[in-house]
C-alpha cells in the first residue's frame, strides 16, 4: 500500500475514533470529492470498523454525506452478479455508510469553530428521493415502491429521509446511543453510559401532529374542526377518569375564558386520583379478565396498581413487577397476575405475557409456527414458556385477625428448572431453553429465570414494552391503535404510521416509561381536539369502522366501556341532584352488573368476551336496579325544586338534565319537546307536578339515548 493510500486510512480511523481534527478533516472531504477508489475504499473501512461511537448530534445534508451517498449507490451497481453473501455485505455497507454520514459525521461537523455551509443541491437531490418514505400513505403497498418497505422493516436499500428530521430535544427518537439513525422500526439498546435526554413535552406534541397531518395531506383528508368545549370536556373525563363530567366540572371548564385550560385540565385530570383507579381497573381487567376465571385476589392486584399508577411509577418496572412477583395472593398484589395464568404448564402465562406487554398475539405457535408471521415459529413461544417452568402456584390456608380461616395462593419459582420440552405436529419432541432476543440461560442455571426475563425486556433492542404501551395507549384515547388488532404488532401487521410510532416509543423510553406523560402527549395533541363531526369527503376517506386505515382526521364515536356506563350514570343522577360524588369501584352492585356482558370461553388461554355494545336495550338492564328506580323520581324532585321558580324555570331544568347527563346545553327541539310534555301534563296535574314528571321523563330519555353510551 503507497503512502496516499495509508495517510487516507490514517483519515478514516481517526474519523471512526472522533479525533480527526477541522484540518483533517477538511482533506477528508477534499479526497473523497475527487478519487472515486477512495470513496469505495471509506464504505469498505468503516463497514469493517465494527466498533464505532459518536456523541448524539445531527447535521444532515452535508457536502461528504451526499458524496459518499453517490458512492455506495455506485458501489452497488458495479456488483449486479454478486453471490448473495456480496450483496448482503454490500446492503450493510450501504447502510453504514448512510448512518455514518448523517449522524456520526454530522456530530463531527456540527462545531462553531468550523461552520460547514450545506450544499443546498445536495441536499435536494436526496430529499426528492425520499419524499415518498417521509410522507408514505398509511398502508400503502409497499410493492408498488421498491424503495419503500413495510413498517418497522429495516430497509437497507433506501437512502433514510432526511426532510423530516425531529426537533433537537427529541432528536435522539431514532438514533441508537452512539447517535446513528437506525431504519424504521428499530429502535435503540437502552445502555447506562448514554446521556441523559431531556425531553420537551412541546415539541414530542408538535411532532405527533406534524406526521399525523402528513398522513392527512397525502390522502387529501380535510381534518374536522376543533371540538367545542361540550364535546371535548366530556371526551376528555370519559377518557382520563372513566366517566363523564359533573355539571358543575363541565360548566366551570365551559366558562372559563383562558387559552391554556384544555392543557390545564389535563394536567389536572392526570393529578386525581380518579385517573389513576380508572387505569387500575382498566389494566385489571386486562390483566385477569372481567371474569376472574384463575379465582385470584382481584382486589389484591387492583390495589398493586392502584400504588403504581398514583405513583406513576415507571411502567417498565410495573411489568417486571407482574412478571417477578412471588408471595402470597392477598399480601402481594402483583402475584395474581400470573397465578391466574400458570395452568396449563403456564402456556396462558406466555401468551398473555405477549400479546400485552410485548404486542405479541403467539398463542397459536404452542402447536405449530405462525401461518402468516414468518418470522415467529413455535421454538419461540416454548423458549419464553421456559422463563416460567419454575413458577408454581401453591393454595395456603391462613388464619385471618378474627380467626376465621381463608384459602390464598402462593405464587414461587419452587418447580425445577432444566430443558423446556414440546412437541411439533410431526409429533417430534424439542427441547429449549430460555430465551428472548437472542440471550438464553443455561439449563442448569439456579438463578431465577423471570427475574432474568425482567432484566431481558428492559435491555430489548426491540423496545418492545414500550412500543405495545404506546399502541394500547393510543387506542385507549383514540378509539384505534397503530395496528388491528393492538396487540399484533409484526411484521405481517404493519403499522399505519411507523414515524410516528418509533417517536413516541423512543419518547416513552426516554422519559423513563412514563405513562402518565405519554398520555399527556396523547390528549394534548392536535388529533384529540378534533370534533367527531367532519365533511362527508373526508369521512368517506379516513373511515376505520369500515375497514380502512384510521388516519384520526376526527374524534372517531365508540361505545362506552361497561364500567364508564355504570359510574356515568351514577355521576349524571347524583350531579344532576347536587348530591355528593363517591367511588363506585369495588362495589357489589357494580361488579354483578359488569358481570352480565362477560362470556368466558374455558379455552386454555383463559380467554373471554365482553358482549357489551352499549346501546339502549343493555344500558336499560341496568335500569333494572331497585336503587336506580326509586333515584330517577327523586333527581326530578330535587332537580325542579331547585331552579324550577320563575318564567325561566323550564329552560333551566331542562338545561340541568341535559348538562348532567350529555354535558351540553339542549337543542332547541329537545326543549320543544320538554314543553310540549309538560304542557300536555298540566290538563291532568298540578304544575309542580307535572314539571317533575315531565323532568323525570326527560332523564329517562337522555340516559337511554345513544349518545349518552358513546364517546365522541
Amino acid at each position: 500500500m503507497n503512502n496516499p493510500q495509508e495517510h487516507f486510512l490514517t483519515l478514516c480511523n481517526l474519523w471512526c475514533e472522533q479525533q480527526l481534527s477541522d484540518e483533517n478533516l477538511l482533506e477528508l472531504q477534499s479526497l473523497l470529492r475527487t478519487d472515486r477508489s477512495l470513496q469505495l475504499m471509506f464504505v469498505e473501512f468503516t463497514q469493517l470498523h465494527g466498533q464505532l461511537a459518536w456523541d448524539a448530534g445531527v447535521l444532515a445534508g452535508s457536502n461528504l454525506t451526499s458524496v459518499l451517498t453517490e458512492a455506495t449507490a455506485l458501489q452497488y451497481k458495479l456488483s449486479p452478479v454478486a453471490s448473495p453473501w456480496s450483496r448482503f455485505s454490500v446492503r450493510m455497507a450501504t447502510a453504514v455508510a448512510a448512518c455514518l454520514l448523517l449522524a456520526g459525521l454530522g456530530s463531527i461537523l456540527w462545531h462553531p469553530a468550523a461552520p460547514i455551509n450545506v450544499a443546498d443541491t445536495d441536499l435536494q437531490s436526496i430529499t426528492k428521493t425520499n419524499s415518498a418514505i417521509e410522507h408514505r400513505v398509511p398502508g400503502e403497498n409497499a410493492a408498488a415502491n421498491p424503495n419503500v418497505v413495510p413498517p418497522d422493516e429495516p430497509n437497507h436499500l433506501a437512502p433514510l429521509p432526511l426532510n423530516g428530521m425531529l426537533p433537537d430535544s427529541i432528536a435522539s427518537t431514532s438514533r441508537n446511543d452512539a447517535g446513528v439513525p437506525l431504519p424504521p422500526g428499530e429502535m435503540r439498546v437502552p445502555s447506562d453510559d448514554a446521556p441523559a435526554v431531556a425531553l420537551d413535552d412541546a415539541a414530542v406534541i408538535a411532532e405527533i401532529d406534524r406526521l399525523v397531518a402528513a398522513a392527512w395531506a397525502d390522502n387529501d383528508v380535510v381534518p374536522a374542526q376543533q371540538a367545542d368545549d361540550y364535546e371535548w370536556v366530556r371526551r376528555c373525563y370519559l377518557t382520563l377518569s372513566g366517566r363523564i363530567p359533573t355539571v358543575i366540572e363541565a360548566s366551570t371548564f365551559v366558562a372559563r375564558k383562558s387559552p391554556r385550560k384544555r392543557s390545564e385540565l389535563v394536567d389536572s385530570l392526570l393529578d386525581d386520583p380518579r385517573y389513576a383507579e380508572s387505569l387500575s381497573v382498566t389494566w385489571t381487567n386486562l390483566l385477569i379478565g372481567r371474569s376472574n376465571v384463575g379465582k385470584v385476589d382481584e382486589g389484591a392486584l387492583y390495589d398493586f396498581l392502584l400504588r403504581q399508577f398514583s405513583a406513576n411509577r415507571p411502567w417498565m418496572e410495573t411489568v417486571g413487577d407482574l412478571i417477578a412477583a412471588e408471595g402470597r395472593s392477598d399480601q402481594n398484589g402483583a402475584t395474581n397476575f400470573l397465578l391466574a395464568h400458570l395452568n396449563d404448564k403456564a402456556t396462558p402465562a406466555t401468551a398473555v405475557t405477549a400479546r400485552l406487554f410485548l404486542g405479541q398475539q403467539v398463542q397459536c405457535t404452542q402447536c405449530h409456527d405462525h401461518p402468516f408471521a414468518k418470522d415467529r415459529h413455535q421454538d419461540e413461544f416454548w423458549s419464553l414458556n421456559a422463563f416460567f417452568k419454575q413458577a408454581e402456584r401453591k393454595p395456603l390456608a391462613v388464619k385471618t385477625v378474627d380467626g376465621r380461616e381463608k384459602n390464598v395462593l402462593v405464587l414461587s419459582d419452587s418447580a425445577p428448572a432444566g430443558m423446556t420440552f414440546y412437541e411439533t405436529l410431526r409429533g417430534q419432541e424439542k427441547a429449549v431453553l430460555p430465551e428472548f432476543d437472542g440471550h438464553a440461560m443455561a439449563a442448569d442455571d439456579s438463578s431465577s429465570r423471570r427475574s432474568e426475563l425482567v432484566r431481558l425486556l428492559a435491555a430489548d433492542s426491540h423496545q418492545m414494552v414500550a412500543k405495545a404501551m404506546v399502541n394500547r395507549s393510543w387506542a385507549q384515547v383514540f378509539g384505534y391503535g397503530f395496528s388491528n388488532p393492538i396487540d399484533d404488532l409484526g411484521f405481517h401487521n404493519p403499522v399505519s404510521h411507523p414515524e410516528l410510532v418509533s417517536l413516541l416509543t423512543q419518547s416513552f423510553v426516554d422519559s423513563d416509561y412514563d405513562v402518565r406523560r405519554l398520555m399527556r402527549w396523547l390528549t394534548l395533541s392536535q388529533s384529540f381536539q378534533l370534533s367527531s363531526v367532519q365533511s362527508g369527503s373526508s369521512l368517506a376517506l379516513d373511515d376505520p369502522e369500515e375497514g380502512g386505515t384510521p388516519l384520526f382526521s376526527r374524534a372517531y364515536p365508540r361505545q362506552m366501556a361497561p364500567e364508564q356506563v355504570y359510574d356515568s350514570i351514577r355521576i349524571a343522577i347524583r350531579s344532576a341532584a347536587a348530591q355528593p360524588i363517591d367511588s363506585s369501584i369495588g362495589s357489589t352492585h357494580r361488579r354483578e352488573w359488569v358481570e352480565q356482558f362477560v362470556r368466558a370461553y374455558g379455552t386454555d388461554e383463559n380467554d373471554e368476551q365482553l358482549a357489551f355494545e352499549g346501546n339502549i336495550a343493555q344500558a336499560m338492564l341496568m335500569m333494572n336496579g331497585e336503587d336506580l328506580q326509586a333515584a330517577i323520581p327523586m333527581t326530578a324532585a330535587e332537580v325542579t325544586k331547585a331552579v324550577h321558580s320563575g318564567p325561566q324555570g323550564i329552560a333551566k331544568t331542562l338545561e340541568r338534565i341535559a348538562m348532567a347527563t350529555l354535558n351540553r346545553e339542549p337543542s332547541a327541539g329537545e326543549e320543544k319537546v320538554f314543553r310540549s310534555r309538560y304542557r300536555a301534563l298540566t290538563r291532568s296535574l298540578p304544575a309542580d307536578q307535572a314539571i317533575r314528571t315531565a323532568t323525570e321523563d326527560m332523564l329517562w330519555a337522555y340516559l337511554n339515548s345513544s349518545e349518552f353510551t358513546s364517546v365522541h
